[in-house]
């Protein structure tokens, strides 16, 4: 009797592991397609001020809190980019964030 509650207890603890596996990697695939995630997907802004207030709501996909590392400036295509790199303080991911700032208004 006692085994079979140990089997049970390894299946379950099993089963959840991999659907937290599972959930970790949708999330991290639906967030190569959120806004910003790539120069394909940069965010448009007219002042640089808007980049900190996009910057203050975004949260990893994991959950955690983004840290900014530092920024950049790009330019592809005939626009101009500008680079935010973060990283997450709960599981060490470190992303960037694209913005298009070709029609910044200084």
């Amino acid at each position: 009797m006692i085994g079979l509650a140990i089997a049970v207890a390894v299946v379950a603890a099993v089963v959840a592991v991999g659907l937290g596996r599972l959930r970790r990697a949708r999330l991290g695939r639906a967030a190569t397609r959120r806004a910003g995630a790539s120069l394909e997907l940069a965010i448009p802004i007219r002042s640089f001020a808007e980049i900190d207030g996009v910057l203050a709501e975004r949260w990893c996909h994991c959950g955690g809190y983004l840290e900014r590392l530092g920024e950049g400036t790009r330019d592809a295509g005939g626009r101009r980019y500008r680079t935010a790199r973060l990283q997450c303080q709960e599981c060490e991911a470190i992303t960037e964030l694209f913005f298009e700032t070709t029609e910044v208004l200084h």
